[in-house]
Parts: C-alpha cells; structure tokens; sequence
C-alpha cells in the first residue's frame, strides 16, 4: 500500500515537473548601451591596474607594518564607485615611480650644505 502511494506520488510530482517546465519564464531584454560597455571594460582595467600595484611585496609589507590586512584592502578596493576607482586609478599612474629628481637633487644640496656648516666635510671651500 506505501510503494503504491508514493508511485502515485512520484508520478504526480512528474506531471507537475512537466506541466510548469513549458512555462516560458520571464525575461527582461533592453538594450546595453555603448557607454555601459565601455564602463564595465574601464572599470575592470582599472580594478586590474590596481591590484597590481598592490599585489607587489613591498606594498604588501608596507600594509602590513602599518596594521592594514590586504584582504580588507581588497575588498575596500571592489566596494569603490566608477569615479572614486577612476580618481585612484589616476593617482597611482600620475604617481612617479621614484620621487621627482628635482627633490632628490635638493635633499642632497640641502644635507651636503648643512655637513659643510657644521664642519664633517668641506665640499663647498674648494668651489
């Protein structure tokens, strides 16, 4: 008598299975615009770009020195909108890879003159 019920059962469920699988679903469709695509490209570039940069070691250590878990960093970095992703993707290409050399050349000038004034060296008696 079970085997019975649950075979009628089993064919029931079937039935209905076939009955709302030739329901068509619901489908929104519009059109994407070409600004929406380039968006989505940029958008993913930029995020490509920036894990990069972050990806590298020294970076990294730097994160961490400063209490910083890279995996928040990341996830911070998927939370951003277009324009603030855009504004640090900017940043970090406007950024020079080691310092402007007109200010390395003055950090030097500036601790050369200080050693002659205290006396260490005496670079600038002999110009």
């Amino acid at each position: 008598m079970q085997t019975a019920f649950l075979k009628k059962a089993g064919i029931f469920m079937l039935m209905l299975n076939f009955i709302f699988a030739t329901f068509p679903g619901a489908s929104y469709a519009g059109l994407v615009g070409t600004q929406q695509i380039l968006s989505s490209q940029t958008r993913s570039q930029q995020l490509t770009e920036i894990q990069t940069v972050l990806a590298r070691d020294d970076i990294r250590a730097q994160m961490l020195d400063l209490g910083v878990d890279p995996a928040d960093v990341e996830q911070r970095i998927h939370s951003l909108t277009d324009a603030e992703l855009a504004r640090l993707s900017s940043g970090i290409q406007d950024l020079p890879a080691g310092g402007s050399l007109l200010a390395v050349i003055g950090v030097v000038f500036v601790v050369l003159l200080i050693l002659e004034l205290v006396g260490v060296i005496n670079i600038f008696s002999k110009v």
